[in-house]
């Protein structure tokens, strides 16, 4: 075992989930890289070079025996999450159910599972993964971007709560991140370059990007960060004025 410990996470087939898997691998944890497709897994595991196993974060059962997979467990990056691009009027009740089970109720279950073995192993790091439109809201995205705002607020209550046990908990926020997974909601060369050049850091964020954001917030350069979210998104969040005059510019 690595002399930092297990570090968990969940999603981590492929995108945002298998950068953060490969870099705390770096960092020197024992990665357990959870996803719900087998084939993706299998990739990661040879590529990452980490332990893998298939788990649905909302399987009661499953997520309890995680604990001994993992128990010198010491991070936990809740990363899964699904998205259902459907207008509020039109989305169905079993659409919304799946967003809140996966987004919401999956981080509860695993947090459930692995801060108590965290706590045993003298504390560790609970890392949530939260999203640009918990603040900016894009149309007919459904509960996808309700689901990310709670995800704020059960960071802080995650934060108070866990204190005792020596766990401390924040959320990173991605922005306009590249991945197999989004890379077709974001058009060609074109209009990739049109996105990047409305960010005030003026490129679109990588993987990595948020994997170096997951990263500190475990090291003890952040042992004093607690209940936060940072968001990673190139400026975007902290721009609003600025989009706001652009569009008052634009041709009509």
């Amino acid at each position: 075992m690595s002399s930092n410990g297990t570090a968990v996470v969940t999603g981590a087939g492929q995108g945002i989930g298998r950068a953060i898997a490969a870099r705390l691998v770096a960092d020197g944890y024992d990665v357990l890289a959870l996803d719900v497709n087998a084939d993706l897994l299998a990739e990661v595991g040879r590529i990452v070079g980490c332990r893998t196993a298939v788990v649905d974060v909302t399987d009661d059962d499953a997520v309890a025996g995680l604990v001994g997979e993992a128990p010198e467990c010491r991070v936990l990056v809740n990363n899964a999450a699904i998205q259902r691009y459907q207008d509020l009027l039109h989305t169905t009740h079993e659409d919304m159910r799946t967003v809140l089970d996966v987004n919401v109720i999956g981080p509860v279950l695993m947090a459930q599972a692995l801060v108590p073995v965290m706590a045993a192993n003298g504390g560790g790091v609970v890392v949530n993964l939260s999203s640009i439109t918990s603040r900016a809201h894009a149309s007919s995205t459904s509960l996808y971007p309700a689901s990310k705002a709670a995800i704020n607020q059960l960071t802080q209550a995650m934060a108070v709560e866990f204190a005792p046990l020596g766990v401390r908990c924040n959320a990173v926020g991605p922005g306009t991140v590249l991945t197999e997974g989004t890379s077709g909601h974001f058009g060609d060369e074109g209009a990739r370059a049109a996105i990047a050049g409305v960010l005030p850091i003026n490129r679109m964020g990588q993987p990595e990007d948020i994997a170096n954001a997951v990263s500190f917030l475990c090291s003890d350069d952040a042992s004093w960060i607690t209940g936060q979210t940072l968001f990673v998104d190139g400026g975007y969040t902290a721009a609003h004025g600025q989009f706001f005059r652009w569009a008052r510019k634009a041709p009509r």
